[in-house]
């Protein structure tokens, strides 16, 4: 059995009354923007989010997006899954872990899983994404500024070549503003790829996104 079928089972045996908030939410965005490379070819898309947090500090959740479609043999749904632990080590340090998996249904062979770290410090967050299966290593620190009930975010990210192929790696960088109200949030950004061997790579533009989000 391998990890992915132990994750699932995993989220399967989680006693609910552990339960200590939960959340859905839902996304149409004017592009489907991963790491900084446009995923959807700069067409609209649509995702949907569900995540519960448990009192013991550990989380998981899954999401689902039309996304990844440049020709119809490309993927077209993206389906993943997540699952982690967060733990508040001192005051304004937090660390978490997880297990994520991402899926295209229709084209397995693009599916990968990573294990991430997270430190959080004050308005910081330094991320570490360790690919597996030859899948690369992804780095990124970013900062949030907030205001009111609403916040600015820069982020800055490097890529590891993907199975030793140097074409394959490169450097992001992003920032915006999301502004909230009541339930919903506004999110505007710019994006960058810079690609280290293949200026035909680069990408950039801005992006647009509507979320609405349900507690429970």
């Amino acid at each position: 059995m391998n990890l992915s079928k132990l994750i699932k089972i995993f989220l399967l045996l989680i006693p609910f009354n552990l339960l200590s908030q939960g959340e859905i939410a839902l996304s149409p965005n004017s592009d489907s923007i991963w790491r900084d490379i446009t995923q959807n070819n700069g067409n609209p898309s649509i995702g949907a989010d569900f995540d519960f947090n448990l009192e013991n500090g550990f989380y998981s959740g899954f999401w689902i997006e039309n996304c990844c479609s440049e020709t119809k043999s490309y993927p077209n749904k993206e389906i993943g899954y997540r699952t982690g632990f967060s733990q508040i080590v001192k005051e304004n340090l937090i660390i978490s872990i997880e297990y994520l998996g991402t899926n295209y249904p229709n084209s397995k062979k693009d599916n990968f899983d990573e294990i991430k770290l997270d430190l959080f410090f004050y308005n910081f967050l330094i991320s570490y994404s360790a690919g597996l299966d030859s899948f690369p290593d992804y780095y990124e620190i970013s900062y949030k500024y907030e205001f009111l009930d609403h916040s600015f975010n820069i982020s800055f990210g490097d890529f590891k070549p993907f199975k030793d192929n140097p074409i394959s790696n490169g450097s992001n960088i992003d920032f915006g503003v999301e502004l909230n109200a009541n339930d919903f949030s506004f999110e505007i950004s710019y994006f960058y790829f810079d690609s280290n061997m293949n200026s035909n790579l680069n990408n950039d533009g801005l992006v647009f996104s509507i979320t609405k989000n349900t507690f429970f």
